[in-house]
């Protein structure tokens, strides 16, 4: 049968209650196919075997509901990968409680290749916004895998950044691969799933749980060559990534904080504790010997020129803009509009505008493609 050692991999891989360590210990005494093939009787001779999981990978039904779910998975796109099979990720087989198995939908981060996660606040503040765009952007134009969880705030927006690049983002989800969490993420998620790639330890259409989360911070780091917190309480999730990004002997980055900030106290704690601190994606890079050489100027109309010359690190009204620009008022607020989409300036308050460094392009949200 088609792929049938694929398919096999992903019975024995599904099988519930089964960890690694009993399946290693079956996979010493016989062949994949010879456990698939055996009776009742000879499954109960290998170690931590019991009657009730015997009786289930020895039941027609329930060999024939995996293969209607293998079938399903080739139907939707959905690729999947066993502990046990040779393209399984290096980096992750050497991390404490690796996962059995991977879906993922998309590419999958290639090794050789450096990836650096980036992970923070959901609840991130403008600074720490712009901070993981400006991080995301620049390391995914230098050929960084860049790595995150998809979730509010500084994952969706280091995503947001690496997908203005051009270059590859990857989202390791806390449910299955076909279900977008939160909810408002949804045009991010078709993004990262045509143009990087989304992965999980999780059935595919498992919903999310508060529990999955911590777990899935172990991919996050597992996965990467580096961690980088941008914003991060003094308890945070973030800081549980930084924990088994240690733990896992990685390299952690920190975008230094305001002291006093509530959300920089994670940070400045990490910096303290022996973490490196960045001022900006060139340390990173230079940290691994990378250079990022493929800045391109973009075209812009000489009104627009005339806008940015206005513009400064000081807010400027809309008002001021229009008649310091000499242009029609229409044509500057589309002008406005045009350069806040891509990044070049920044509305601060209700028709108050300042210029933003850091940026070739963007928008104010998650990709909408």
């Amino acid at each position: 049968m088609e792929n049938d050692s694929r398919f096999l991999e992903f019975w024995l891989g599904t099988l519930d209650g089964v960890g690694l360590k009993r399946t290693a210990r079956w996979r010493e005494k016989l062949t994949l196919e010879q456990i698939y093939g055996a009776g009742k009787e000879q499954l109960m001779s290998l170690y931590g075997m019991t009657e009730k999981i015997a009786s289930r990978m020895t039941d027609e039904g329930e060999r024939e509901r995996a293969r209607g779910q293998w079938n399903k998975l080739r139907e939707r796109g959905i690729s999947y990968m066993s502990y046990y099979e040779e393209e399984y990720p290096e980096r992750l087989r050497q991390i404490y409680s690796p996962p059995k198995h991977l879906y993922w939908k998309g590419k999958f981060p290639a090794e050789g290749i450096i990836s650096i996660s980036i992970v923070g606040a959901r609840d991130c503040t403008c600074y720490g916004r712009d901070m993981a765009r400006m991080f995301g952007y620049r390391l995914a134009r230098a050929g960084v895998n860049v790595i995150s969880g998809m979730a509010r705030g500084i994952d969706g927006w280091a995503h947001q950044g690496a997908l203005e690049s051009g270059g590859d983002t990857f989202a390791v989800l806390g449910c299955g691969v076909e279900v977008c969490y939160p909810a408002e993420h949804q045009n991010l998620y078709r993004s990262i799933g045509r143009r990087g790639g989304l992965i999980s330890e999780l059935p595919p259409f498992m919903r999310a749980k508060s529990n999955f989360f911590p777990l899935r911070n172990r991919i996050i780091s597992g996965l990467s060559d580096g961690i980088l917190v941008v914003e991060a309480r003094e308890r945070s999730g973030s800081l549980i990534t930084a924990d088994a990004a240690l733990d896992q002997g990685k390299d952690v980055f920190v975008v230094p904080g305001r002291i006093g900030d509530a959300l920089s106290v994670g940070c400045n704690r990490l910096i303290r504790q022996g973490a490196v601190p960045v001022l900006s994606p060139d340390d990173i890079l230079e940290y691994y010997g990378l250079s990022d050489t493929t800045i391109i100027e973009e075209k812009i109309s000489s009104l627009a020129e005339k806008i940015l010359d206005i513009l400064g690190s000081m807010p400027v009204h809309r008002n001021r803009i229009v008649s310091e620009a000499g242009g029609d008022a229409t044509a500057v607020m589309k002008e406005l509009l045009s350069l806040k989409e891509r990044g070049r300036i920044e509305e601060v308050s209700q028709g108050y505008f300042m210029r933003r460094e850091g940026f070739e392009k963007g928008t104010d949200a998650p990709i909408c493609e």
